[in-house]
């Protein structure tokens, strides 16, 4: 439907805009589905090369239940924790590890019987049963949705984001506030909205109307 690609440039957020219902819904739904790995009609692309959107593509509907239970985001997450406790921690969890050892060693002298205890590492299992897993704290919904974002990019490579009708649950000064962050952390947004506003600094328009004609509108300020 489109006569060009829609492309992600420096200090610029791309939104694309579908005032025509079906199209819209159409649009919404088959994102959501590539995400989740199944086939459909969008391409994503980095330096003319294909990317799974399976892996790279992520959107966002639910502003007030933005949730962290997915399972790739999960593994990279353990992983990290892996890295930082092997690697970074090396000598700490040494520690912890002759600490545990010698507590188990005096738990079994206490039994007065004969007991045994897995060997291995106690510090990931320790870290597992205390449920040591990523959360969002912050206080306002922006707050979240930054987290969000931000923990996405970190764990996950090439990570492009559909903000769906981000206009109608953020402010402009909100909205501001976000292209700022995705600017000085190279995060790769698009918001996918049901209805024109006037464009705020640093956002590219396509515009698909009612009639289903294409306009391309780009703010003359670049985001701050």
């Amino acid at each position: 439907m489109l006569s060009a690609p829609i492309h992600w440039r420096e200090n610029r957020v791309p939104v694309l805009v579908v005032e025509y219902p079906k199209v819209y819904r159409q649009f919404v739904f088959s994102l959501s589905r590539q995400a989740e790995g199944e086939d459909g009609p969008f391409v994503l692309s980095l330096q003319y090369e294909p990317l799974d959107c399976g892996e790279c593509l992520r959107v966002v509907r639910d502003y007030a239940a933005l949730s962290l239970d997915d399972r790739k985001l999960q593994n990279r997450f353990q992983a990290l924790v892996q890295a930082v406790v092997r690697e970074e921690l090396a000598e700490k969890t040494d520690h912890v590890q002759h600490m545990i050892a010698a507590y188990l060693e005096a738990v079994a002298a206490a039994i007065e019987y004969p007991v045994t205890f897995s060997d291995g590492e106690y510090a990931l299992p320790l870290l597992k049963a205390l449920k040591c897993q990523p959360t969002l704290d912050g206080e306002e919904p922006l707050e979240q949705l930054i987290q969000y974002l931000e923990l996405c990019h970190m764990l996950l490579k090439n990570q492009c984001f559909v903000l769906v009708g981000a206009h109608t649950c953020f402010s402009k000064e909100e909205l501001g506030e976000l292209y700022r962050m995705a600017n000085y952390k190279k995060w790769r947004l698009l918001l996918l909205e049901p209805y024109i506003t006037m464009p705020l600094p640093g956002e590219e328009v396509c515009l698909l109307d009612k009639d289903l004609c294409e306009l391309r509108l780009e703010s003359d300020n670049e985001m701050g």
